[in-house]
């Protein structure tokens, strides 16, 4: 007894140990310092290439930074398109930037003219093995056109269907197939990703069943089924290339964007059929690209195989971003809450994970895109890079007209530079520069947008009569403002300026938390002393003086009957056995010990 009360006091006191340290690392969690070291190491805005900045451009409009370090990263991304071809990066078009930029872009409700026909364009033919049309119907000697598009010309052949046969050409195994790539012209499919097939059945009416399956040489796979006499698509044989070579992961990523984007281009067969299931990201981009129910829930049941005990996904902090997207999109509370806590737990000492710009930007997409942040105004660097124009924030001279500049304040950026600033959409986007002053086919009197250009001249009452004369967040302390941004001479040192425009006290949160965290260890050690010196005090007060029946101990005799009950045999065990007075009179070292270590404790805690 006296054993089991030391061993339970030594694990409550670890196990205490354990969840203060939990409690301590989960619920203190700030994402402010890898937001500021993202802005420090993303260059005006622009982070390494241009699917990197989209996801960073993605967890600040979510972190409600849109019009400000948002705007900032799409800007370079803007400034950084091969206009000629609609593709990213500039110096280098590749599939997989360009996909991420026009996700971002469209998310901004930013122009994306031409950049999925560029995506088109590059599709490559991911499946080369056998195509067959079966065309299923009672009907015999009957006729069906099969169109195709072939150097940019309709092309029609005529097949003879004959009970679902195809009499006059065949896959070569069973005649109720047609041979895509034999039958019509030499490679017709795997020559061309994405073929557009017309099947026209009309002569045999109404019953018809039209299918499409591919066949890799072991499996085979029903692409398309349709209950009629007529059926047109699109066959589901590209990939997306890297080199001009399929490339799994230039696939994954411009599959998910496009998914997004109700894209009629889709490379959900490719990637079935070459897949790892062991890799999250695999797994994951997969879940949220197709619509197949019962697919999904297989992609979902294979990813929550792959998380680790920690929470993460082979201990990856990228992976384990990825695989948050489909564990919150899924409603997967409990797994996502365990990927969130890892990756808190795997953040640098610089506040970056891994010290990449591309991990920190999944992992503040993904896991705290919804946390609540403040960073500081914007400040211009005064370097812009040839490539990425754009700077940290408004320069007058830069031709960009910036939202806190007008025709008056910066007639050289905001009166020449509508070719910049203005995109003719219907919208007057006064954040992105768009005033009355330079793009009047958007922005006008009547519009009912207060745009900087009416407001400065106060030309028209119409859409600036309500609106407010002082804005916070322009870095200029305006009426009742105690302070705004950079202008805040107003706030004593102890003060720094609010999101809202006012002086508040500067309050070392962590610090104070910090305090309070090393006097919770040492009260939960000391409850812990007391509680074992009142369980140990109460089983020696509860012991009576036991009687000696001579040197051996009294043993009852085993009653052999077969007709004893089992609660005559439940009575006799619980029955005392008496020992000897002696095994108690002396205590042992270890008791001592105990003891001398509980008088100590109840000294430091003040007894007498």
């Amino acid at each position: 007894m006296r054993g089991y009360l030391i061993i339970t006091s030594i694990f409550l006191v670890i196990l205490s140990l354990n969840v203060s340290a939990q409690t301590n690392n989960s619920d203190d969690f700030d994402p402010t310092d890898s937001y500021m070291w993202m802005i420090e190491h993303c260059d005006d805005g622009y982070c390494s290439s241009p699917s990197t900045t989209a996801f960073w451009a993605m967890a600040l409009k979510q972190s409600g930074y849109t019009n400000t370090y948002g705007a900032q990263a799409i800007k370079t991304i803007q400034n950084n398109i091969k206009e000629s071809e609609s593709c990213f990066p500039k110096n280098g078009c590749n599939v997989k930037d360009t996909a991420l930029a026009y996700w971002a872009l469209s998310n901004y409700g930013e122009t994306t003219a031409g950049i999925e026909e560029y995506i088109e364009s590059k599709l490559g033919a991911g499946l080369n093995e056998n195509w067959w049309l079966e065309i299923i119907t009672s009907a015999e000697n009957q006729q069906c056109k099969i169109g195709y598009p072939l150097d940019n010309e309709l092309q029609e052949i005529v097949v003879r269907v004959d009970g679902g046969k195809f009499p006059e050409c065949s896959a070569g195994q069973a005649e109720t197939y047609f041979d895509l790539n034999r039958c019509i012209t030499p490679n017709l499919v795997n020559n061309n990703p994405g073929l557009e097939l017309t099947v026209d059945c009309s002569s045999i009416g109404q019953g018809t069943i039209i299918s499409i399956i591919y066949n890799d040489g072991f499996n085979y796979y029903l692409t398309e089924q349709a209950t009629t006499s007529k059926y047109q698509t699109k066959l589901q044989n590209g990939c997306h290339t890297k080199g001009g070579s399929c490339h799994e992961d230039t696939t994954l990523w411009t599959n998910w964007v496009l998914a997004l984007k109700n894209s009629d281009i889709n490379t959900n067969l490719y990637l079935l059929t070459n897949y790892d299931n062991l890799d999250p990201v695999n797994v994951a981009l997969l879940y949220l690209s197709t619509t197949d129910n019962k697919r999904k829930d297989a992609y979902l049941s294979q990813l929550k195989g792959l998380q680790k005990l920690d929470g993460s996904f082979n201990k990856d902090n990228y992976q384990t971003a990825v695989a948050l997207l489909v564990l919150k999109a899924s409603g997967s509370t409990e797994q996502a809450e365990r990927a969130i806590s890892y990756l808190e737990s795997s953040v640098d000492s610089d506040a970056s994970w891994n010290g990449e710009e591309s991990t920190t930007a999944m992992v503040l997409y993904a896991a705290f895109s919804d946390a609540t942040i403040t960073l500081p105004p914007m400040t211009s660097s005064g370097d812009n890079d040839d490539d990425f124009v754009g700077g940290s924030g408004p320069v007058c001279g830069d031709n960009i007209c910036d939202p806190e500049e007008t025709a008056f304040s910066c007639p050289s950026d905001c009166e020449s530079s509508g070719s910049q600033s203005c995109v003719e959409n219907g919208l007057c986007e006064v954040d992105f520069g768009e005033n009355a002053q330079n793009c009047a086919a958007d922005c006008f009197c009547g519009d009912n947008i207060c745009d900087p250009s009416e407001q400065s001249a106060n030309t028209c009452d119409i859409d600036c009569e309500a609106a407010p004369s002082v804005f916070c967040g322009n870095n200029i302390r305006e009426g009742s403002e105690e302070c705004d941004g950079a202008d805040s001479s107003l706030c004593s040192q102890d003060y720094t300026c609010s999101s809202s425009c006012t002086c508040e006290l500067n309050v070392p949160v962590a610090q104070e938390k910090g305090g309070l965290k090393w006097m919770i260890l040492p009260a939960i050690v000391v409850l812990l002393i007391i509680a074992g010196y009142i369980l140990y005090s109460n089983y020696h007060k509860g012991k009576k003086p036991k009687k000696h029946y001579g040197s051996s101990p009294y043993v009852e005799p085993r009653n052999h009957s077969p007709f004893s009950s089992s609660m005559e045999n439940t009575q006799r065990r619980q029955q005392p056995q008496l020992k000897s007075p002696y095994e108690d009179s002396t205590k042992s070292r270890s008791e001592m010990e105990l003891e001398k270590s509980l008088k100590e404790a109840k000294k430091l805690l003040g007894g007498k």
